[in-house]
């Protein structure tokens, strides 16, 4: 949520908020209250508590409870509650969604990809779940192991590796996909022409259901112009 924006603003001008509140530590219900008051039934995409996704805790004053067993999607008694808890605010909000962070180094080993498996079949929702791999994972790899696990894949479009030609975002077989814009951390908009890039790449996936959620510096900026880009 970008800072300085009215809630009541922001469902306005966009249909779309990926909300990040739950990762860090749990919401008190009238926090769950006052969100479920602006934000229409399908326009939130509530990130996982970290206690699933990560080992090492954000720095937050009321963070989850969290030990040696929590992160990186393995299964335990304080990971169990932080789902559980998810799933009430996945229902009490209409959400149309949950992201799932890997942690940038959770690596895309054999037993990496089990526990995936494991995770992602013990816990099911009844809505879309998305799964944002980490900084060491192929496109491909990723597209491939989401597809088997009946899950969304996020990638950011913009963003290729130079040293991976390959790897790029124009034939992935995969259901749906989320496009997570971050702007490879660059200060700034991010630039009309990338935005001109996203629309073609959108437009070449025009029958498959897909999202775009911008996580980059000035997102509230550039989510606005991408909606004109689209609009024109």
């Amino acid at each position: 949520m970008p800072a300085r924006i009215e809630r009541e603003r922001y469902f306005a001008e966009l249909d779309y908020l990926e909300l990040s509140a739950l990762f860090a530590g749990p919401q008190k219900p009238s926090s769950l209250a006052k969100w479920k008051a602006v934000a229409p039934d399908g326009t939130l995409g509530l990130v996982a508590p970290y206690v699933l996704t990560h080992r090492r805790a954000p720095d937050h004053p009321k963070a989850w409870p969290h030990d040696a067993t929590t992160g990186d999607f393995r299964d335990g008694p304080l990971a169990r509650s932080a789902f559980d808890a998810l799933a009430a605010a996945v229902t009490e909000l209409g959400a149309s969604c949950v992201v799932f962070r890997s942690a940038e180094d959770f690596s895309p080993s054999a037993a990496n990809r089990d526990q995936l498996a494991r995770f992602f079949g013990e816990h099911p929702l009844e809505i879309e779940r998305v799964w944002v791999p980490g900084g060491l994972w192929g496109v491909r790899t990723a597209a491939k192991l989401a597809s088997e696990l009946g899950v969304t894949l996020a990638v950011d479009p913009l963003v290729l590796d130079p040293s991976a030609p390959e790897e790029r975002y124009e034939d992935l077989d995969v259901p749906a996909l989320y496009f997570r814009i971050e702007n490879a951390g660059r200060k700034g908009l991010v630039r009309n022409e990338k935005l001109e890039d996203l629309a073609a790449l959108i437009e070449h996936y025009e029958d498959l259901p897909l999202t775009v959620a911008f996580a980059s510096p000035e997102r509230w900026q550039d989510a606005r112009n991408f909606k004109k880009l689209l609009e024109s």
